[in-house]
Order: C-alpha cells, then sequence, then structure tokens
C-alpha cells in the first residue's frame, strides 16, 4: 500500500425544470359590532330660553365656562358620554337625544390560497472527490475511485438543483406573503360582518332595554349644565336689577344650586 492519491470529478447539470407550490395563509380578525336605541326630547316647553341661552353661551366656551365633559360635535351638537351611552344637545332644535348603546367584539380566522409556478432553467455545477492507491490495495483503484466520485457529483449536482428549485419557490412564497396575508384577513372580515348581522339585532335590543337607566345619568349630567345656565340667567337678571356681585350667595353641591338674592323694588 504506498502513494495515496484523490481524484476530483466535476458534474454539469442542465437544468429545466417546472415547479409549483401550493401556499395557504390564515389571519385572525376582531370586528367591533354597535346596536343603539334613541329617543330625543324637546325642551322648549320645559326649560326657559334665558336658561337655555346661558347654558349655550356656557357650551361654546367650552370647559372654562365648567362645561367638562361635553363636547362640540361636528353637526353642531354637543356631546357628554355617560356609562351605558351618551346624550346629545341640539342648540338649533333645542333638542336632547339620549342614546343608550351596547357593543360585542367579534373574533373569527380568515384563510386565502394561491398556487405558485415557474420554471428553473440554470446550468448546476458540482464537484466530488474520492480517494485510491497506486497498487489499488484493497479494491481502491483510480477507475473505482473515479466511478465514486462521479456517482457523488451527481448527488450534489442533484441535491444542488433542488435547492435552487427551493430557493426560487421560497422567494416567489415570500413576494406572495402580503397580498395572501391581505386576501386571508379580508375573508376574515366578510366572514365576521356575516356573523354580525347576526349580533345587531341583539345589540340593538340589548340597547333599548338600558335606555331607561342610561338616560337616567344622561339627564343627570344635562341637569347640571342646565343649572349652570340657570345660575348664569339669574345672575345676569339680578345685575341688571342693581343687585350687586357681593349680594349674590350662591352654594353649590353635586345634588343641587342655591341662589339667595334680594331684587330691588
Amino acid at each position: 500500500m504506498c502513494n495515496p492519491r484523490r481524484v476530483r470529478v466535476t458534474a454539469t447539470r442542465q437544468v429545466r425544470e417546472a415547479w409549483e407550490r401550493e401556499v395557504r395563509r390564515a389571519a385572525t380578525v376582531s370586528l367591533t359590532v354597535g346596536g343603539e336605541a334613541r329617543i330625543r326630547q324637546q325642551l322648549d316647553a320645559s326649560v326657559g330660553a334665558p336658561a337655555l341661552m346661558a347654558m349655550q353661551l356656557r357650551l361654546a366656551r367650552g370647559a372654562e365656562g365648567g362645561c367638562d365633559g361635553w363636547v362640540a360635535q361636528p353637526d353642531g351638537a354637543y356631546r357628554h358620554d355617560v356609562e351605558g351611552g351618551y346624550v346629545l344637545y341640539h342648540p338649533a332644535e333645542r333638542q336632547l337625544e339620549i342614546v343608550a348603546t351596547a357593543s360585542a367584539t367579534l373574533t373569527g380566522t380568515g384563510v386565502a390560497s394561491q398556487t405558485l409556478g415557474g420554471t428553473l432553467e440554470a446550468d448546476i455545477e458540482a464537484t466530488a472527490e474520492a480517494g485510491y492507491y497506486d497498487d489499488g490495495w484493497g479494491g481502491h483503484t483510480e477507475a473505482a475511485a473515479r466511478r465514486e466520485a462521479e456517482q457523488a457529483a451527481a448527488r450534489n449536482a442533484d441535491a444542488g438543483a433542488r435547492q435552487r428549485l427551493d430557493a426560487a419557490a421560497d422567494a416567489a412564497e415570500q413576494a406572495a406573503d402580503p397580498a395572501l396575508t391581505a386576501a386571508a384577513a379580508a375573508d376574515g372580515r366578510r366572514r365576521l360582518e356575516a356573523r354580525a348581522e347576526l349580533h345587531r339585532a341583539e345589540l340593538e335590543q340589548r340597547a333599548r332595554e338600558h335606555l331607561a337607566e342610561v338616560g337616567i345619568r344622561a339627564r343627570q349630567a344635562f341637569h347640571r349644565l342646565l343649572a349652570l345656565g340657570y345660575r348664569d340667567a339669574l345672575e345676569g337678571l339680578a345685575r341688571r336689577r342693581g343687585v350687586a356681585p357681593g349680594d349674590i350667595d350662591t352654594r353649590e353641591t353635586d345634588d343641587y344650586l342655591e341662589i339667595d338674592l334680594l331684587l330691588p323694588d
């Protein structure tokens, strides 16, 4: 046994092979469904115009006018949130609108799939080595080593072709991922919308059942605001009648507002 040697063989594959991959994506989505019940109350018959005007001046000044929680709306109304809903005051119509709300969050899964495909055209080269001995000891002849290296190089070339095919499919899948994920989310939203239609009627019924208690909270919020309007109107009347500011005694709590003043004859 002497002179160990090695033989190296390069194998070349001309690849033209079609590939195909089925890609599937799932997306979890959620949707908040709401139901409402509302009533409107005309205030002209129950509240004096001076008090309403004074109250609207306070609303126009916002928080500076002591109207915390009342937020101007794009349509000119003012909104105040209460537990279970909200109340709207519409100055132009002099109406109070009480809204009870109910909501639920639905969760679901959407899916989307796509078959991707393409054709890989490439020349793939791979090498392999095998050892032998000059005297062919143990059957390790040059010819045997060459056959071994050729077979290994062929296997390496086939493996390289598979890697290139997988890489092409992976790249296509990565490129398709945003659109597939968006399609899965859209599918999930469509499924939820169908379920939401079944829930809305139930939520509207729940809101109607709570409308009376929401109305109590809403009117309490409005009456606190209205009390400030009455105070401003009465103080304005007193000043016009000559009552000095120091002669107007105001006591206010969360439950009532008292004003003591003596109008001159």
